[in-house]
């Protein structure tokens, strides 16, 4: 089964680490990829791979189950791209002790869960796949037999966070975000996001944006097509996931004023009524008062220009005065 090292390709000055404890060395093309992963492959962080594995050696080697005589992958999708990319014949091996076609999936997104390079979409993706095959594995965990769907949500969410489930320390749970309400919350963006979404969000600026997939798949279907149609347009039409829902609402964004009355407003809208008209009355007299100096000072300003200074001004401003005169009925 091993393969020999005189059957490997080395590069220049390439660091070959010393084999962990139970791996052996299988030839690149005896391994079988399965066509349905948990992570695509990303060609870019192969090639980024590839160098380090280049430069330090391979420190964790990929996993393999035999199926019907077969070497299949179970992780390590992009370490083995890696390999082939630095044209090696032989890739270092561990088999896996998954008994089925649930625990090898199990394996895989657990190992991908417990490293860091896992952009939000993945991991939203991910831990969806994750409750499925648990879902699979253990059906009391979904059904909860004869018992009321409280009960069964109740042991659902007990069984989750046990640490048999999550399979690794509660260290590395920790650090990479999973709560029981963080879970909930990825496989909940997950299962509400069309598949037309996911596929358009992947390899963009908002698939490593939580919050904004979070608020994209909170929509229709029809209007997460039009949040991603304006987000996406060339050149932009919205440059957030609320910017493109208020142009879809109103038809245009919120100027910088509107957003900041619309923060105010939300806040106020928390506060115990006697309390939000008085810091409400107090706000409106001070930036009244501010808007009134301010006016006074640009009057001054203008009264004082002469006449091809003003003219200067006004080309620099044009459309916004033409406007502002159309509005007032001037013109």
């Amino acid at each position: 089964m091993t393969a020999p090292v005189s059957t490997r390709r080395k590069a220049a000055n390439v660091v070959e680490a010393p084999l962990p404890h139970h791996a052996f060395e299988v030839p690149l093309s005896d391994i079988d990829i399965p066509a349905d992963r948990a992570r695509d492959l990303d060609p870019a962080w192969a090639e980024a791979l590839a160098g380090m594995i280049a430069e330090r050696g391979l420190i964790n080697p990929i996993t393999v189950r035999i199926v019907d005589g077969r070497k299949r992958l179970v992780t390590g999708l992009h370490r083995h791209a890696a390999f082939v990319l630095l044209k090696r014949l032989a890739i270092p091996v561990r088999i896996s002790a998954a008994a089925s076609d649930d625990e090898a999936r199990l394996e895989e997104v657990m190992e991908n869960l417990g490293r860091n390079e896992l952009k939000a979409l993945d991991r939203c993706h991910h831990l969806y796949e994750l409750k499925q095959v648990y879902e699979a594995l253990y059906p009391d965990a979904k059904n909860g037999g004869d018992r009321k769907s409280e009960i069964r949500t109740q042991k659902f969410r007990s069984d989750f966070e046990t640490a048999e489930f999550f399979g690794f320390a509660a260290a590395t749970a920790e650090k990479i975000g999973l709560s029981r309400r963080s879970i909930e919350l990825a496989v909940k963006i997950w299962k509400d996001l069309s598949v037309a979404s996911r596929q358009r969000c992947a390899g963009t600026w908002l698939a490593d944006h939580q919050a904004g997939l979070k608020q994209l798949s909170e929509q229709s279907p029809t209007d997460q097509g039009k949040v991603l149609d304006l987000l996406f347009a060339e050149p932009p039409r919205a440059t957030n996931v609320p910017d493109a829902l208020t142009i879809i609402a109103n038809g245009r964004a919120l100027t910088h004023v509107e957003k900041k009355v619309q923060a105010v407003s939300k806040t106020l809208e928390k506060l115990p009524a006697p309390v939000a008209e008085k810091l409400a009355s107090a706000h409106m007299d001070a930036r009244i008062a501010e808007l009134h100096k301010s006016i006074a000072t640009l009057s001054k300003f203008f009264g004082g220009l002469k006449d091809d200074e003003l003219d200067q001004v006004v080309e620099e401003h044009e459309e916004r005065i033409i406007a502002s005169l159309k509005r007032r009925g001037r013109i």
